[in-house]
C-alpha cells in the first residue's frame, strides 16, 4: 500500500482500493465455489460479472494508470495464498497473466480518456478480457499442458464467454456509475490532495 500511497492517494482511496479487491476476491471465492458444484461454471465463469463491475468501479473511482495493474496484482497475489490450485495457473504464476491483463486494462483506459470517455470501458475490458486468459493459457501450455484439439474448442468457447461475461460486468459497472457519480461522497473521494 506504500506505493499506492507515493502515487498521491489518499488513506481514504487507499481504504476504497483495498476494500474493493477484498469485495471481488471473498465474492469470487463464495460464489465460485458454489458453482464448481455445476459444469457451468468450466465454461462460463459466471461470478466474473460482478468481478468486473467492482473492477471497473474503482478505476472509475480511481482514474489513473496503476490502478487496475495494482488491483489485478493485489487480486492474483490473494489467490496465489489463498487458492493455489485453482483456476489452472498454480501459485504464484497466477500473477503473469494478471500482470498483462491490468497492463493492457490500463493502459487502454488511459490512451482512449479524450477519444471515447464512455466507449473506453467497454474496449478496455473486452480487450483485456482476451489476452489476460491468452496470457493464462500461454503459461499453462508452456507449464505443459497439451495444446489438443480439445484443449483448443475449450479456450475457443471460455474465450466467447469471457466476451459475454465482460460485456455484462462493464454494463452493470456503467449502470451503477451513473447512478453514484454525482453523489458528494463519490466526488469526496475522487479528490486527491
Amino acid at each position: 500500500m506504500q506505493v499506492l500511497k507515493k502515487r498521491g492517494l489518499t488513506t481514504a482511496q487507499i481504504v476504497f482500493f483495498a476494500s474493493m479487491v477484498a469485495l471481488d476476491f471473498g465474492w469470487g471465492m463464495v460464489f465460485k465455489t458454489a458453482l464448481q458444484l455445476t459444469t457451468i461454471h468450466a465454461v462460463a465463469r459466471l461470478e466474473m460479472v460482478v468481478s468486473v463491475m467492482l473492477m471497473v468501479i474503482t478505476r472509475l473511482m480511481l482514474d489513473r494508470f496503476g490502478t487496475l495493474i495494482a488491483y489485478e496484482l493485489a487480486w492474483g497475489l490473494l489467490a496465489a495464498v489463498f487458492m493455489p490450485a485453482a483456476g489452472g495457473d498454480p501459485g504464484f504464476l497466477k500473477l503473469v497473466p494478471a500482470l498483462v491483463q491490468g497492463v493492457v486494462y490500463d493502459a487502454l483506459f488511459t490512451w482512449l480518456k479524450s477519444a471515447m470517455p464512455r466507449g473506453r470501458t467497454y474496449v478496455a475490458i473486452l480487450v483485456g478480457g482476451l489476452i489476460g486468459p491468452s496470457a493464462a493459457m500461454v503459461v499453462r501450455v508452456a507449464m505443459g499442458m497439451p495444446w489438443a484439439t480439445a484443449s483448443q474448442v475449450l479456450f475457443g468457447i471460455s474465450l466467447v464467454t469471457s466476451l459475454g461475461i465482460n460485456a455484462l460486468g462493464v454494463w452493470l459497472a456503467l449502470t451503477v456509475w451513473k447512478r453514484v457519480n454525482g453523489l458528494q461522497a463519490v466526488a469526496m473521494l475522487r479528490l486527491a490532495p
